[in-house]
């Protein structure tokens, strides 16, 4: 009848292609606002304004070291594609 021309050949692998696009990576980025209390609640409100960060994600004010100047950080993390 039939025979199989198959001699237990396997289809040939091919390696899956390498991307030359780097892995996406998370990076951190610090966002330090620095001016009197007032200037500092005003800013961080305007910027939850703009949907960039919550007022309550900023730490607490910490004194600059200069009169009537204080600092608020925050830490973001993007994704860098």
């Amino acid at each position: 009848m039939f025979q199989s021309n198959d001699l237990g050949a396997q289809p040939p692998t091919v390696p899956p292609a390498q991307s030359s696009q780097p892995k996406p990576r998370r990076e951190k980025v610090t966002n330090v606002l620095y001016g009197s209390l007032e200037a500092l609640d005003r800013m961080t409100k305007q910027l939850h304004t703009l949907h960039y960060a919550d007022p309550n994600d900023w730490s607490d004010p910490i004194p600059s070291g200069r009169d009537s100047q204080w600092m608020v950080v925050l830490i973001k993390h993007l994704l860098i594609e």
